[in-house]
């Protein structure tokens, strides 16, 4: 075999143009390795070929390059001859790019070095690290459609417009700002004169004694929460009107209750089963939807008082309803020792965690003497047939007949007896229609409204007659009581005196209340009736209802009072 020749060996053999045609590494570093093989067999280089000037491309093109591929772990610090490895190892997958762009390579072979960065540098794009451009801004002149997309897109870039409101709107606004500031303004003046009225009369500067009349006057408009538990004692008549005497009689009556507690429920006592039994049954019962009596401390509580009552009351005993009318009263009481942040949740709160036993028992004993008071005055409701319920119930059907007689009308075409709703007002005092803060509300009225004698002698500062709580009610300048009605009233018996202030003014406020449901009631049939007064909407009614109910039954008593032939 011959030697080849040093000027043969520079031009490419048929070997190397068939590997140069199937190459499939587009890739620089599988040129700069083609060139590598190339230059290896050629011992003279040409100037004129690119390998030379592709083997001369500056280093920061190389690192340039090797950025735009990709970030697989093969294209990172590799050596020319390892990227050639993994180039062919690669070759059956890049076989698909098709034979135009092997044969582009192949023909333009004695220039492909110039093509080599147009076609390795990828397109930038946002998926391989590139940068979205945007259209360049125009600052000269441009077209109205431009101008109004830049007048939109300014718009929504600025602040928004706020509404612009005329004098007149804005002056209503500032008006009824105002107005509301200055009625919150004013009931808050009122609450406080009207807390400074009762520390005036409480706590009388010069002299020891309370001035009841002033107190029923100024307590039938409602109680201060703080200091209703004071001056419930004093209308009542539990407490005397000596200030002087009040500690010390207060301490004698609850050591009386504690020792009437510990005689009942003794060994000595022999118990009475029936009435212990029907207490029982009851107390669970008395405000279902209010956690404090469902506390069993209070119900314990509620027990003793009851059964005691009982006990000490024979002739009437214990009759259902009155457990409904004690708990106005120890509720009433239970706040006396809380802090006035507290005393709106005595509802929620269980008493033994702000009271002791001995704190417990004087709150059993005031509301025990206070129901006891108060029973004195309607002692007909709950002895045997109870005749003072009747008489009322009567009493109400003849007031409604000549208040608003097509209701009366009404209920008799459709059979409706005022005895199958009424009954319930009655011997529960309403109690079970209203919620118990509007029960305690109505009940400051009705306690001033109880007349002075049937307070007792210790608590009484001037001689009472019969008209003595109209002349100390807010509107009692409503009409002159004549001297006539005095006289009659100082030969009525003791107890037709206690039972003509309370109750009867109780019957008034059933008659105001069935009255203001008369439009509704006109419609109704004889059992859309009944339902409706036995479960009427009162859940929602604020103080100022109660107050209204309350006024309109002190002008039917001021009109009706003196017209004996009424009742007939």
């Amino acid at each position: 075999m011959g030697v080849r020749s040093a000027s043969s060996s520079s031009s490419p053999t048929r070997r190397e143009m068939y590997q140069k045609m199937n190459t499939s590494s587009p890739s620089l570093v599988g040129s700069l390795m083609k060139t590598w093989k190339s230059s290896r067999n050629s011992s003279a280089p040409d100037s004129s070929d690119g390998n030379i000037e592709a083997m001369q491309k500056p280093a920061s093109f190389l690192r340039r390059s090797a950025s735009h591929t990709s970030p697989g772990p093969s294209h990172i610090h590799m050596s020319p001859l390892r990227k050639s490895l993994s180039g062919n190892a690669s070759k059956d997958k890049s076989h698909h790019h098709g034979q135009k762009k092997e044969k582009y390579f192949a023909d333009l072979d004695e220039d492909w070095s110039a093509v080599i960065e147009d076609h390795n540098t990828p397109i930038p794009m946002t998926s391989n690290g590139g940068i979205e451009l945007k259209p360049a801004i125009t600052v000269g002149s441009t077209s109205d459609k431009d101008q109004s997309v830049s007048r939109s897109v300014s718009a929504s870039a600025s602040y928004p417009n706020l509404p612009r409101l005329n004098k007149t709107q804005s002056a209503e606004l500032k008006s009824q700002y105002e107005q509301e500031n200055e009625r919150k303004l004013q009931e808050l003046n009122a609450l406080m004169h009207r807390v400074a009225k009762f520390d005036l009369i409480l706590h009388p500067p010069n002299g020891s004694q309370v001035n009841l009349n002033e107190l029923r006057r100024l307590s039938w408009n409602g109680i201060p929460m703080a200091h209703r538990p004071r001056v419930w004692r004093l209308l009542i008549g539990y407490a005397p009107a000596n200030i002087k005497r009040q500690d010390t009689l207060l301490r004698r009556k609850r050591q009386e209750y504690r020792d009437g507690v510990a005689l009942v429920f003794s060994k000595e006592h022999t118990r009475d089963f029936p009435t212990w039994h029907q207490i029982e049954i009851d107390i669970p019962r008395t405000n279902p939807f209010i956690p404090l009596y469902q506390n069993p401390l209070v119900q314990e509580s509620l027990q003793r008082i009851l059964y005691l009552w009982a006990i000490r009351h024979p002739a009437s005993g214990y009759v259902q309803g009155i457990n409904d009318l004690v708990t106005p009263f120890f509720q009433t009481f239970l706040t006396e020792y809380l802090q006035p942040a507290q005393k709106e949740d005595v509802v929620k709160l269980s008493p033994d965690t702000y009271l002791t036993h001995e704190q417990l028992l004087d709150v059993e004993a005031d509301s025990f003497w206070c129901l006891t008071r108060l029973l004195e005055q309607i002692t007909d409701n709950y002895i045997h047939g109870q005749p003072g319920i009747l008489k009322q119930v009567k009493n109400l059907g003849q007031l409604v007949k000549r208040i608003d007689s097509d209701l009366y009308d009404h209920f008799a075409h459709e059979s409706v007896e005022f005895i199958q709703f009424a009954f319930r007002w009655m011997n529960c005092l309403l109690m079970r229609e209203f919620n118990m803060d509007m029960v305690i509300r109505m009940w400051d009225t009705y306690l001033s409204e109880t007349s002075l004698e049937s307070s007792g002698s210790e608590s009484a500062s001037v001689p009472a007659t019969s008209d003595s709580s109209l002349q100390s009610s807010p509107v009692a300048g409503f009409r002159e009581v004549s001297s006539s009605l005095n006289l009659k009233s100082t030969h009525a018996t003791a107890g037709s005196t206690r039972q003509t202030s309370l109750s009867e003014f109780h019957v008034f406020v059933c008659a105001a209340f069935l009255i203001k449901w008369s439009d509704q009631l006109m419609n109704m049939d004889f059992q859309e009736t009944i339902t409706f007064l036995q479960n009427p909407p009162t859940k929602t009614w604020k103080e100022s209802d109660i107050e209204l109910l309350l006024s309109e039954a002190y002008i039917w008593q001021s009109l009706y009072k003196d017209a004996t032939s009424h009742w007939r």
